[in-house]
């Protein structure tokens, strides 16, 4: 028997957050303190991304300081507004144009955009 619709939206959306390390958790809380749970979990979310992003940021700035010329030169990124999606160009970009240095760089940039 198939899946309906909603159940198989629900299961992707579940599956997606599982591969992006998140686990869902229940938690009984006080009425009154619900909005300070929401918030720390939030932060939570937000403080393992954040760090994704700014080792990314710091290995994209690696590279356009290293490479420029060699590899991206047609990519036009800023390294200090860069965000995940942007890493997985530049990794892409040093990985098929570059020589082994830059392959290795694009793969470390590739393994924090996983």
């Amino acid at each position: 028997m198939a899946k309906s619709p909603i159940n198989a939206r629900v299961s992707q959306s579940r599956e997606r957050r599982r591969k992006a390390g998140l686990k869902r958790v229940e938690v009984y809380a006080p009425a009154d303190k619900v909005h300070l749970v929401k918030a720390y979990a939030a932060q939570l979310r937000e403080g393992g991304a954040s760090e994704k992003i700014i080792a990314a940021r710091k290995l994209i700035a690696r590279a356009y300081k290293r490479f420029h010329a060699s590899c991206l030169d047609n990519i036009a990124i800023d390294p200090d507004g860069a965000d995940l999606s942007d890493a997985a160009v530049v990794a892409a970009a040093l990985m098929h144009r570059g020589n082994a240095e830059a392959y290795r760089l694009g793969r470390d940039i590739l393994n924090l955009v996983k």
